[in-house]
């Protein structure tokens, strides 16, 4: 390149400089809060950078043509083709304007670019509005984390402790920006200093979880948790209750863990509510005490925590740490069942096919086993087989006793092994496949199941499906007999008897 060639280059890289710094010039002349606030100087600048071609100087200049300020007379025609040739140019600001133009009236787009204006001009209330807005979403604009955080920046950077611990915990949480810790703690810090206990909490959990750039610390966590919860955070004080509940710790105090739990429960927190009652059921750190367990274990279910409701029902179910209490045994545990708790499902057939509180019904006891069944639990996935196996409910299906008794004893259930064990030894339900239905039959008998012990004996001693051996099945009938088995006992019985011929 000649020299003449370098002198063009150079003219070009200044004039295109200068156009920028118009731009950077009318964004701080829009600035409410600064001393040098003009926005008829602004809205100068912004024109003259709009005409050498900066595309954000071309949204700023539409702006002021929409609304109708600075000096620049109202045109919300000319501004609408503004802000599309600044979107062509490459303004993202323009660009999401003209998308929110296509999907809204020109009333509704009024308003939202006067707030816009108000935005851009680093108004606080403006600015926290329009979070607001990208963050949710609404009728009129999409949600977008992005620029939620770009709006309420503007209320970090003045201070605004609420401000300061949401970008903190988005940044934290990659929510619109990339996780960023550092910035995390910066903004977080900078929030706790300005007095808001959710941003101390915030920092107690970033130390407690290792993420502030290091191995957890717990005792920076402690320190955090404790000044939040001075400041009446309740979730600190549960992780407090927490930290000083957990065994052979530094942190170690029961006493300390309850008073943190009861803080926290007396203002509504259903997992410390949880421990509190739970606490009070065994006495653990306090008296034992069934009815103020009861009391925060209920409202614990009221709190919508299912833990609690699962728990709750059963020790009113079996009324040894709180009194007895069917009706509420069985309201909890249908409340937790159709928010789709497996347990809870499988309790609730359990009742129905019983006859506990409710009539005997196997039809719903079906019903409910498939549900928790076909959520993966196992104790349902047995029961449910059993159903089909008898006839309970429905026809009688060994076919489909057997796929549910396969489910449960890939999941390690000792006695739907033994059961799918015979039925493949026998060819029932299931083709025959004597080697399998043996090697499940063993299984089950290595975790000390009565009736895969009988199994076992009556094959050996049958004859039929294996060479027939009467010591190997007396072997496996005496195990049996010895855990109660009624039908190793009779088989025992006759084999004593036949010998003594």
């Amino acid at each position: 390149m000649d020299l003449y060639l370098l002198r063009i280059a150079d003219s070009m890289s200044e004039s295109l400089n200068s156009a920028e710094d118009l731009y950077v010039t009318a964004r701080r002349l829009m600035d409410c809060r600064s001393t040098q606030y003009d926005l008829r100087a602004a809205a100068s600048a912004a024109e003259e950078g709009s005409d050498n071609g900066i595309p954000d100087a071309k949204y700023i200049l539409a702006l002021f043509m929409h609304v109708g300020a600075g000096g620049i007379q109202k045109d919300e025609a000319s501004a609408r083709e503004l802000f599309s040739i600044a979107a062509a140019s490459g303004s993202r600001a323009a660009a999401m304007v003209v998308s929110e133009m296509e999907s809204n009236d020109s009333d509704v787009m009024g308003k939202l670019i006067s707030l816009r204006f108000k935005g851009e001009q680093r108004d606080p209330d403006a600015c926290r509005r329009l979070f607001q807005l990208y963050d949710t979403g609404s009728s009129c604009v999409r949600k977008n984390h992005a620029v939620a955080v770009e709006w309420y920046t503007v209320c970090a950077q003045e201070d605004d402790a609420e401000a300061q611990n949401t970008i903190g915990f988005m940044d934290l949480m990659g929510k619109g920006v990339p996780k960023d810790q550092g910035l995390a703690v910066y903004w977080l810090q900078a929030a706790a200093e300005n007095g808001s206990d959710k941003a101390m909490y915030n920092l107690g959990r970033m130390y407690d979880e290792g993420l502030c750039n290091s191995e957890p610390d717990l005792k920076m966590s402690v320190e955090w948790y404790t000044r939040a919860a001075e400041a009446g955070n309740m979730d600190a004080q549960y992780s407090l209750g927490c930290l000083h509940s957990t065994p052979k710790t530094r942190f170690t105090d029961v006493k300390k863990g309850i008073r943190m739990f009861q803080a926290a429960a007396e203002q509504g927190h259903a997992e410390a509510q949880y421990q509190l009652g739970m606490s009070y059921a065994y006495g653990e750190g306090v008296a034992r005490s069934p009815e103020l367990a009861a009391k925060w274990l209920e409202e614990s279910c009221r709190n919508d925590y299912q833990q609690a409701m699962v728990d709750f029902a059963n020790l009113s179910f079996e009324g040894k740490m709180v009194p007895r209490d069917l009706e509420k045994a069985a309201h909890w545990f249908s409340t937790a069942a159709n928010r789709c708790n497996g347990y809870a499902q499988y309790a609730l057939a359990c009742m129905y096919g019983n006859g506990f509180y409710y009539d005997q019904d196997d039809e719903l006891a079906l019903k409910w086993f498939r549900e928790a069944a076909e959520m993966g639990e196992v104790n349902s996935q047995y029961a449910l087989a059993c159903f089909y196996y008898e006839g309970r409910g429905t026809e009688q299906d060994m076919s489909e006793a057997a796929v549910w008794f396969d489910q449960a004893a890939d999941q390690g259930h000792p006695a739907a092994k033994a059961f799918i064990g015979m039925m493949r030894v026998t060819g029932s339900g299931v083709e025959q496949d004597i080697e399998e239905g043996l090697r499940n039959l063993n299984e089950s008998a290595d975790q000390q199941y009565p009736e895969a012990f009988y199994y076992l004996g009556k094959i050996h001693y049958d004859g039929v499906f294996v060479k027939k051996d009467l010591h190997m099945a007396k072997k496996f009938l005496n195990v049996a007999a010895k855990q109660g088995d009624p039908d190793a006992i009779a088989l025992l019985n006759k084999m004593k008897m036949e010998r003594g011929r």
